[in-house]
């Protein structure tokens, strides 16, 4: 094979690796691009949170209805946001109306039903601030929590949260409170909101032991209390001194 032949040989071996390689970065990006136009020509509903408030540890859950449906997500935060957008549309469908479950720490869960009337609308999320009680808890066997770093993290599971939305099954609306280390006697104390002044419907509080390097849940802790198996504890107005949780391995 000639000089000649072996240049032009190289230089459609190299033009066909370019264009290859054009044809996947063109694949990569224009789903993005077609995202963000979407997004552009979606509705927008837009969440304001109150001045100061750290945007990380905003919780906001919420539903849509359309011609689409019914669709359910929730917001990601981050921090040094003063707005949160909720893209109020499905596939391209706009959606009818959003309904919105956000807590802010120290607040009361705010609730909103949005009709979605326009290109783009404003919320405010207030911040009616909102008590607090301690519980104090000790898990058995104490043993559990010194096998291996151990942390509570305690939950509030609104059950009230299907009859907001106005469905029937799907996952209950979960809003992350506090994380915890108990200490050497398997005791700890947590601040809880004091919700049942909020009175907004069935509630419970979910109580995990977590590892606390891997975050694998160890087990489920059970309020001990006579005449109940939940693993979950009633919204009250006070508890006991000391609550009392048995552990069960997940």
């Amino acid at each position: 094979m000639s000089e000649m032949a072996m240049l032009q040989q190289l230089y459609f071996h190299v033009m066909g690796r370019f264009a290859l390689m054009i044809v996947v970065l063109v694949a990569l990006v224009s789903p993005s691009i077609s995202q963000d136009q979407a997004s552009k020509r979606s509705p927008t509903v837009s969440l304001i949170l109150p001045s100061g408030m750290p945007s990380e540890d905003a919780q906001i859950d919420y539903f849509m209805d359309g011609s689409f449906g019914e669709h359910g997500d929730f917001v990601r935060t981050e921090k040094n946001r003063l707005t949160y957008n909720i893209y109020a549309s499905v596939n391209g469908h706009p959606a009818k109306g959003i309904k919105v479950i956000a807590y802010l720490p120290g607040c009361e869960i705010t609730t909103l039903d949005i009709p979605v009337l326009s290109a783009r609308s404003e919320r405010h999320l207030p911040c009616k601030p909102l008590a607090s009680i301690t519980l104090l808890g000790q898990i058995l066997p104490v043993s559990m929590t010194l096998e291996e770093p151990t942390e509570v993290e305690v939950s509030y599971l609104a059950m009230w949260d299907h009859k907001f939305f106005g469905i029937s099954d799907g996952m209950v609306t979960t809003i992350r409170l506090a994380t915890v280390v108990p200490d050497d006697n398997g005791r700890f104390k947590v601040k809880l909101p004091d919700l049942y002044k909020q009175k907004l419907g069935d509630g419970l509080f979910q109580f995990l032991l977590r590892h606390s390097i891997t975050g694998n849940i160890i087990a489920s802790l059970r309020p001990l209390e006579s005449g109940t198996d939940s693993n979950r504890l009633r919204v009250r107005s006070c508890y006991p001194p000391v609550m009392q949780f048995v552990a069960q391995r997940q």
